[in-house]
């Protein structure tokens, strides 16, 4: 889990892809397929968000925070996700489409909504 750590942070701080993207596949692959699932696309998520240029950098995502995310085939999606950027969480809805193998995302939306206020976090497992 470490070395995922490692990998997840190298990639938010725009590291060269190819040498993220090595170490990151390897990383996943030794990872079960559930778990790899969720993370490839906390990772993906994290990224994109980032990616989009405005006020978030997000350096955690927590997919079950206010309700639990479902998997159906090849698609993660959640509606009670919460995402952390400059010390604070926000809520999070997003769908992501994996390839069958849980190392590429195919499809990915998501929509990040309101601050959650700091007195609801311990309630969602979240953390300062």
């Amino acid at each position: 889990m470490r070395r995922l750590a490692c990998a997840l942070a190298l990639l938010l701080n725009s590291a060269p892809c190819s040498a993220v993207d090595a170490g990151l596949a390897a990383s996943l692959r030794r990872l079960e397929p559930e778990t790899r699932f969720h993370q490839l696309c906390d990772i993906e998520t994290m990224r994109r968000i980032q990616q989009e240029g405005g006020a978030l950098r997000p350096d955690r995502m927590v997919m079950d925070a206010i309700r639990p995310a479902t998997a159906a085939g090849d698609t993660l999606s959640g509606s009670g996700a919460a995402i952390r950027s400059g010390g604070e969480w926000y809520r999070l809805t997003f769908s992501c489409r994996a390839t069958g193998d849980r190392m590429r995302v195919l499809a990915l939306t998501y929509r990040v909504g309101a601050a959650i206020p700091p007195k609801d976090w311990e309630r969602y497992g979240l953390w300062r």
